[in-house]
């Protein structure tokens, strides 16, 4: 007779084709596995992917189109960039005369710091600044390796950074990238930006909003992300995450962000293999060590300061 360990994988439907392939793996495997990065594609997310590629394939305007993505820490906005990116990071040519580049990521800068952004933007775009580099010799090395590469879109996370003193020459900076290079920005802030963002009619007028709020209970597609997330984890027997009493409580614990849904479904899959339960129940969610709702939101206060 059979124990869960030992179930064979041609009875496991509740996972995808790759998933129950990893079935046949060691439990450190699977684990490994667990602890990937996995893209799931949901609403706000595939919204924010398709606005951005209309920017990217819009033709250029003296004033280019902008779109500043707004949520709380945590709640998939690096996730939405990096996954742009890679959509849109064309391969090597080594033949190439010049490297065409359409759309790069940069981290904002921690403080108003011009320099800083402009370096950035350089290291993205392959370039090293040139001796000397003050902000204006960096700002026309950068408008000129935009312009050398064929720059459509530049991608900023974390844009609430910059926050201090000098942001308003940031903020400056960032509409002299368009209005110079035409150059779209695609921005991912915390709630704190947007707000600056309404406060400067130029700023206001350039810049599209998208929010990526909370998840709540009655989401239609809360259910499917949890489906679409217990089809990924390698676990022998299903766990039925839509159930009602478990998606709350993954839910509550997670703060209603999705990262930390994430991060609660990758450790309770873990607890599962180890303790030979092969299944994310009440008993595993109840053993986990995770930070409050309100521990959470104190994390995501701090971060954004």
């Amino acid at each position: 007779m059979l124990n869960g360990s030992e179930m064979p994988v041609t009875i496991a439907p509740h996972l995808s084709d790759a998933a129950r392939g990893a079935l046949d793996l060691s439990d450190a495997h699977r684990i490994a596995l667990i602890d990937r990065d996995l893209w799931i594609g949901y609403g706000r997310a595939r919204d924010a992917h398709a606005r951005l590629e209309r920017i990217l394939r819009s033709e250029r305007r003296m004033r280019p189109d902008n779109l500043l993505i707004v949520g709380a820490s945590n709640n998939g906005k690096t996730a939405i960039a990096r996954r742009f990116l890679a959509r849109h990071t064309a391969a090597e040519n080594p033949d190439a005369e010049r490297s065409r580049i359409e759309t790069v990521l940069i981290q904002a800068p921690n403080g108003p710091s011009i320099p800083q952004l402009l370096r950035a933007v350089l290291s993205a775009l392959g370039r090293e600044p040139g001796p000397r580099p003050t902000s204006a010799r960096l700002r026309a090395e950068v408008h000129a390796a935009m312009r050398d590469v064929g720059l459509r879109l530049l991608l900023i996370d974390d844009l609430h950074n910059i926050r201090g003193s000098g942001m308003a020459g940031m903020l400056v900076e960032l509409r002299e990238i368009g209005s110079v290079t035409g150059v779209s920005i695609g921005a991912f802030a915390t709630r704190e930006i947007a707000h600056v963002f309404r406060l400067d009619e130029q700023l206001a007028n350039r810049f599209a909003l998208l929010t990526l709020p909370r998840w709540q209970f009655d989401d239609l597609e809360y259910a499917q992300l949890l489906a679409t997330f217990e089809r990924q984890l390698p676990l022998r027997r299903p766990s039925n995450l839509t159930d009602p009493v478990l998606a709350r409580r993954i839910l509550t614990m997670a703060g209603g962000l999705i990262g930390g849904i994430a991060t609660i479904l990758r450790q309770a899959a873990t607890a599962a293999i180890e303790q030979g339960r092969e299944r994310i129940d009440r008993p595993v969610l109840d053993g986990l060590t995770i930070a409050s709702p309100e521990q959470i939101e104190a994390v995501a206060t701090a971060a954004d300061l």
